[in-house]
């Protein structure tokens, strides 16, 4: 799908990603009480805006990255909340946010829960979803058991399998520079801490941007982020070997799957697995980004999503939505 928008919307210095930023929204941060613990939100736009609930990707990450700071990476989401409320919140463990004392308290079941208590918890009618990376599998499984909660899915940077895995393995071994390469083989055996999360994560940041960042700008990138080494691991249980295809001809609710042509992490081979399969979707691809469209070209993936969220929802499939999909950590009953 042409987006009809040029390559590249704005004009920055050499090395970096932002240009000049004038009155865009801040965000507010405040806390949220769950049941048995806290979650940290991030919120900017009018607050009587159409509402755009944001789920950030990882897992074990936070959501800072949506509102990064301006003068190095742009507005990030800043530029969609001219026209959205647009609401971000750290997932349980993750960043601002706890974990309550429960049984498998970190289980994937129990953050699809928490999308659904946050909207309420906020007074959401039918928010859209915006979701990024391994933000987009909690957003599906949303939409597939609370298909009443969510009014459209914004999906960016996912995969419905663990395939995309072999082809961030393959741009590891051919794209990066050795130092880089020797660093991620070094930490491969070691205990995933929060710093060995950070570390990995840093090692590996020229893939997920297209455009080259200075030393200095992937030190603040990695710096702004909080990393939960306990959260990655508990969720990496429940996606070992996971495949939403068959589920997804059941998600009823209109799509859009948006994707960076130079993402080396999910690559868009693996992000279009969903064609065919996700009947409610279009797609758009944006030429000069990598894993983070909303951060390379903030301007015009903000228009997009207006476009897409300022369209009257499509007819409804038949059905309830509901489909057979396993969560690891919720009984079958």
């Amino acid at each position: 799908m042409s987006t009809g928008l040029p390559s590249r919307v704005f004009d920055a210095p050499a090395g970096r990603l932002s240009s000049a930023v004038v009155a865009l929204p801040e965000p507010s941060i405040r806390t949220l009480d769950l049941d048995g613990f806290s979650v940290l939100v991030r919120e900017a736009g009018p607050e009587t805006a159409p509402p755009v609930l944001c789920l950030h990707g990882g897992p074990g990450l936070d959501a800072s990255y949506f509102f990064p700071e301006t003068a190095r990476f742009g507005p990030g989401l800043r530029e969609l909340a001219r026209e959205h409320r647009v609401i971000t919140y750290d997932q349980r463990g993750c960043g601002g946010s706890g974990v309550p004392d429960v049984d498998e308290p970190l289980a994937l079941s129990r953050h699809v829960d928490d999308i659904e208590a946050v909207r309420r918890a906020l007074g959401l009618e039918r928010p859209a979803i915006l979701a990024h990376s391994f933000g987009t599998v909690l957003a599906l499984l949303y939409s597939l058991y609370q298909p009443h909660g969510v009014s459209k899915l914004v999906l960016t940077g996912g995969a419905p399998t663990r395939e995309f895995m072999d082809g961030y393995r393959r741009a590891v071994l051919e794209e990066l520079p050795e130092d880089a390469r020797r660093g991620l083989a070094d930490l491969q055996g070691a205990e995933l801490t929060d710093q060995v999360f950070r570390e990995r994560f840093h090692l590996a940041l020229p893939l997920y941007f297209h455009r080259a960042l200075e030393p200095d700008d992937r030190d603040a990138f990695v710096d702004g982020i909080r990393f939960s080494a306990r959260v990655n691991r508990a969720i990496a249980v429940g996606l070992d070997g996971y495949d939403l295809t068959p589920a997804l001809p059941n998600v009823r609710v209109p799509a859009l799957c948006v994707y960076g042509e130079r993402d080396r992490v999910v690559q868009p081979a693996y992000q279009l697995q969903v064609r065919g399969h996700l009947r409610t979707a279009r797609f758009v691809a944006f030429r000069d980004s990598g894993h983070f469209p909303f951060l390379e070209e903030p301007d015009a993936f903000a228009r997009v999503v207006h476009y897409f969220l300022g369209r009257e929802p499509g007819p409804r499939a038949a059905g309830s939505g509901t489909a057979s999909v396993d969560i690891p950590g919720r009984s079958s009953s």
